[in-house]
């Protein structure tokens, strides 16, 4: 091998070390789940892990937006804002094609409402996001036991929902196929587009960004409300899954779309943000997931092992920052 051959491997690993590391994460954990439990590194048993991965994959790109843009952003209120959508639309569809298009600027409406709040609220009023994410998550989770209160959750999603979320091409779940199509639009939006750019320089350096002449507060909030929209649509998805709608039949997946975030490689202070590396972080979790419940831990292992691998990589994460 040339010397030239070699430093390009070392720069191409260089700029792609954290998802190499996750795709080799991945690979070795299905290895164990094989040697621990018969049938775990099977090509049904990789695809159901890529379907369920796909959901936190999407909420992690909710966490990844809000991140990037810096100011110790997180969004803990995307579980109920997708929760209260499929809530709300579910009659509205009744089970029809002819209603999705309604449904889905109900959904786009809720999460634009939802995200600008938390937007404001933390870019102009300067409150710390964690507190004004789960101040609202609380404001809607009350709405929807109010609204919910003495009452059946009547209604089914459209058809093409139900295609999209939890039906299959051949052997390929749909919603694989979607997250494909959504990690490529969302690279190229990130990485070729001035919208992008000014995202990850907020982020990076915001006295810079602001001196420079970059509206700081208002990509914050821009981040905020796409956060919101993107959720409040992953309602849709969900609720086309399940085929019902159910109270916090999206809060499960708050913690896991942090910790994939955070496992792709999404930066705590803001300023970069890879969504591939997000998506492996998904499939990683979920993976540690489904050997953890395969080994009989069920929901205490569901929890434990989330806790566990983002532990040790916020440890790590805090070792690295020492270092530099």
């Amino acid at each position: 091998m040339s010397p030239r051959t070699q430093t390009l491997l070392a720069e191409f690993y260089d700029r792609n070390k954290k998802i190499i590391t996750a795709l080799l994460a991945i690979v070795l954990v299905f290895i164990l789940g094989q040697v621990v439990v018969s049938g775990f590194l099977t090509i049904h048993q990789v695809l159901i892990t890529m379907k369920l991965a796909s959901f936190i994959a999407l909420f992690g790109l909710c966490q990844m937006l809000v991140m990037s843009a810096g100011g110790a952003g997180l969004d803990l209120s995307v579980g109920y804002t997708a929760t209260i959508t499929a809530i709300f639309t579910a009659s509205v569809m009744n089970g029809a094609n002819s209603n999705l298009w309604l449904a889905i600027l109900i959904a786009i409406g809720i999460g634009l409402v939802v995200g600008l709040a938390n937007g404001l609220l933390s870019a102009y009023v300067k409150l710390p996001s964690l507190v004004v994410t789960l101040a609202m998550s609380q404001i809607l989770q009350g709405t929807i036991n109010v609204y919910t209160a003495g009452r059946l959750i009547s209604g089914k999603p459209s058809p093409v929902l139900q295609i999209l979320a939890a039906k299959a091409s051949g052997i390929i779940p749909n919603i694989v196929l979607l997250l494909l199509t959504v990690t490529v639009v969302v690279m190229v939006i990130l990485y070729r587009t001035k919208l992008g750019a000014t995202l990850f320089g907020v982020g990076e350096n915001e006295t810079a960004a602001y001196l420079s002449g970059i509206n700081t507060r208002r990509v914050r909030t821009i981040a905020f409300t796409m956060s919101g929209i993107i959720a409040s649509l992953i309602g849709l998805l969900l609720i086309g899954n399940m085929g019902v709608a159910f109270k916090d039949m999206g809060s499960d997946y708050v913690l896991p779309s942090i910790a994939a975030a955070v496992v792709g490689g999404v930066s705590l202070r803001g300023g970069n943000g890879n969504y591939v590396g997000v998506v492996l972080g998904a499939i990683l979790l979920q993976t540690v997931l489904n050997l953890l419940v395969a080994l009989g831990w069920g929901d205490a292992g569901k929890w434990t092992g989330f806790g566990i691998v983002l532990y040790v990589l916020l440890m790590a994460y805090v070792g690295n920052r020492r270092k530099r």
